[in-house]
Formats: structure tokens, sequence, C-alpha cells
């Protein structure tokens, strides 16, 4: 295992605000935000998702040594694609929470183009299944309201002290 290297998750349900708070990182800190939806969207029939992601991170990493991705962090695949990175990187699970109605409304209002296209019906589902997850979260973030920028980075900068 490569300690040096930090694998950041942010996991929590389809509209929580996990983009979001990536992408203020990667702005604002040395954390390489990996957005993990387009992995999944360019994926070829009979291609394994999970191990692209996988090699994705891996690759990143030979550049960097802090990433963060972000999952509902839910299901068996995830289960093994997150035993698999942790055998190789320091890993720190950041919970991101946020209501069903708010979640609902960020889905409904954010751009098609960068993330799988997914129904009411779905979402309600998917966040289901995500909040039922439960892991030894590093921290826990309530994005609802949707919390202050400044907030968000100081709660992930805290994990390290160092990034």
């Amino acid at each position: 295992m490569t300690m040096s290297k930090v694998l950041y998750f942010l996991i929590g349900p389809k509209g929580s605000g996990k983009t979001h708070i990536g992408t203020l990182v990667d702005r604002h800190t040395r954390i390489k935000f990996l957005r993990v939806e387009p992995i999944w969207l360019s994926l070829q029939p009979g291609e394994d998702g999970w191990l692209k992601v996988e090699k994705t991170i891996d690759q990143v990493f030979q550049t960097t040594d802090r990433v963060m991705v972000e999952s509902l962090g839910a299901g068996e695949g995830f289960r093994s694609f997150y035993e698999s990175l942790a055998k190789k990187y320091a890993t720190r699970l950041i919970r991101v929470k946020a209501s069903q109605e708010s979640c609902l409304e960020r889905v409904r209002s954010r751009s098609r183009q960068d993330h799988i296209p997914v129904s009411d019906e779905q979402v309600i589902e998917y966040n289901k299944l995500a909040a039922g997850v439960s892991y030894d979260w590093d921290i826990e973030i309530d994005n609802d309201p949707p919390a202050k920028d400044n907030e968000l980075i100081s709660a992930i900068l805290s994990l390290d002290g160092n990034a």
C-alpha cells in the first residue's frame, strides 16, 4: 500500500452535492477530483465499469498524491472496488447527506450532459440504497441546505491537514 497516496471517497445519494464538492476541492486544493459518471457513460458493451474506474484512478495517481472520487457507495460491486483500492492507497470515507426532496430537485435541475440520466423513481430507489450504506466515516457533511464553499474545503482539509 502506498500510504503517501490518499484516495477520498465522497459517498452519498444522487443530488446530495458530491460533484459540486469534488469540483470545489479540485479547484482550491491539491486534491484531484476524478468524475466517475463520465467513465461509466463511456463503457462499451461487456466492459467492467468498476475495473475501468479503478484503472483510471491508478493512472491519475501517477501524477498526483491525492485523488477524490464520488459514489453511492452501495452494492457488492462498490465493496469489492473499495477493498481493492484500499489495498493500494490510504482511504478517506466522506459521507455527504441531503434530504430526499433536495436531492430530487438538484437532480432535476442539473446538466444531463455530465450525469447518467435517471428518472425521479430511479433517484428515489438509488437514494434508498445510498441511505442504507454504513461505513466507518472519516467525516460527514450535511449538505442540506448547501454548505458554504469555505466550510466544505475546511472539512476536507481537516482530514489530513496537508492537502
